[in-house]
């Protein structure tokens, strides 16, 4: 999709759904959608002052959660982190491996997960509507990971 096709997206949500359609919410739009890692709002916020977007945080907050609900990022939650989000739009199925003492994350793909999910679903009579797959781990090398506490 392009940004247009993708900035229509989320003025169609914004009309259905009754919410204010601003410059700053395009600003915030374009500035997520150009973040290459995972990253939350105060990060957004932050770089897009650093460009000087002036935008404020709170709407910074409120339109990442309706870029969300309309299904133009994903929101994670690992494990006690900061919420985080990632581009949807143009992405293929992948899972998370994280490092519980740097929150190092690692994406990855692998196939053989939707297969199973697929079959548990048709098993169990459920369709899918989304899925999420999230292994909290540790960096084998303490040394190099981030946090170097060696726990």
């Amino acid at each position: 999709m392009t940004f247009e096709e993708i900035k229509n997206t989320f003025i169609a949500y914004l009309k259905d759904n009754a919410h204010r359609i601003t410059n700053e919410r395009f600003l915030i739009l374009n500035a997520a959608l150009n973040m290459e890692e995972h990253f939350d709002a105060d990060e957004l916020y932050l770089k897009m002052k650093n460009d000087y977007l002036n935008v404020s945080r709170a709407t910074v907050y409120k339109t990442l959660e309706l870029m969300s609900e309309c299904e133009i990022l994903t929101k994670h939650n690992f494990k006690g982190d900061r919420t985080r989000y990632e581009t949807k739009i143009g992405r293929k199925p992948h899972y998370h491996l994280i490092c519980v003492n740097c929150n190092k994350i690692i994406e990855f793909e692998y196939p053989q997960i939707e297969k199973i999910q697929d079959k548990i679903c048709k098993d169990n009579n459920f369709k899918m509507v989304d899925h999420t797959l999230q292994v909290f781990a540790k960096c084998n090398d303490e040394k190099t990971c981030k946090n170097n506490s060696g726990n």
